[in-house]
């Protein structure tokens, strides 16, 4: 008799444990959205490439006494060249031939300098341009780029709450707790540049215009699943 009554507990132990494997695997229902969000900003970071290219040997036009007037040029301008301005090459033409005809050697000298705000970068390129230096812009930055993009983050999960609420109102049915969240890397915080480049003796107007940037944009997109009401 005991060993009877052990058998049908045991049976029904077994079945409820199914039925409650049964009842756990029936997934609660959710609705799984796409929130994106997008800011645009002005850069305030601003890098130039330069380079100073030696013409000759004389005094005048050596490379050192070259580099001197750009050095004393963009420190009458308040710019710390010794935290911003970077030699990024240098290299001398003629290096082998020197070696067996002791012939002059020409040198050329690369930097990329990083300025804080775009006044400073145009009267940089005039600057520059008194010493006939060539530069162009490498790129340009935002100071604040971390706090933005996560401020574009939460943007996109409550983007992504809001078409949910208008995907299930229809349906009179509410948006629950987020469940999960899947990131997409799609930041661009690229800033496509509208830097004309005027002929001063053509157009005197024109080339007093400052240079003018797009906006730079950074974008965000997550995938997030929220429960149903």
């Amino acid at each position: 008799m005991k060993t009877t009554v052990k058998i049908l507990c045991i049976g029904m132990a077994i079945i409820g444990f199914v039925a409650c494997t049964k009842k756990s695997s029936v997934q609660s229902p959710y609705v799984e959205i796409t929130g994106t969000a997008e800011k645009e900003i002005d850069p305030d970071i601003f890098y130039l490439n330069f380079n100073l290219n030696e013409p000759d040997k004389t005094k005048k036009n050596d490379i050192n006494a070259m580099e001197q007037r750009m050095l004393s040029a963009l420190k009458s301008l308040g710019i710390d060249t010794k935290n911003n301005l970077t030699l990024t090459d240098i290299s001398a033409d003629g290096w082998y031939w020197w070696r067996r005809s002791n012939r002059p050697v020409y040198q050329s000298k690369s930097y990329l300098l990083k300025i804080g705000n775009l006044d400073l970068t145009n009267r940089v390129c005039d600057k520059l341009d008194s010493l006939k230096v060539d530069y162009s812009l490498a790129k340009v930055d935002y100071s604040k780029m971390d706090e933005l993009k996560q401020e574009v983050q939460r943007e996109a999960v409550k983007n992504a709450r809001m078409k949910a609420e208008n995907l299930l109102s229809g349906e009179k049915r509410e948006v629950g707790e987020l469940i999960s969240l899947q990131e997409q890397e799609t930041f661009n915080t690229q800033a496509v540049r509208e830097y004309m480049q005027f002929d001063k003796s053509a157009n005197e107007a024109n080339y007093e215009t400052p240079p003018a940037f797009r906006k730079m944009k950074v974008s965000y997109s997550v995938v997030a699943r929220f429960g149903v009401k």
